[in-house]
């Protein structure tokens, strides 16, 4: 089961993959055939963002719903102790 960290998580990495992606798009040393291929993938990867996005809100809206509590776990950072 999915759950809202793990969908963020990946929504995350897509976002991270537009953004490169969109580098190489507009990169006036792309070839036409690079800035092609890269508008391609960029469409694929808005199309499941949109759908990580629609996950996101339904598993929030039906948490709420069916009111389960969010799952809290104590931190547990080491770093900056010295």
């Amino acid at each position: 089961m999915e759950t809202i960290g793990s969908l963020v998580d990946k929504l995350v990495t897509v976002d991270l993959k537009i953004y490169h992606t969109e580098d190489i798009a507009h990169d006036p040393l792309s070839r036409l055939e690079e800035v092609g291929e890269a508008k391609l993938k960029i469409n694929s990867l808005n199309n499941q963002r949109n759908d990580l996005i629609e996950e996101i809100d339904a598993l929030v809206a039906s948490s709420i719903t069916e009111g389960i509590p969010p799952k809290v776990w104590k931190q547990h950072k080491d770093y900056g102790k010295k």
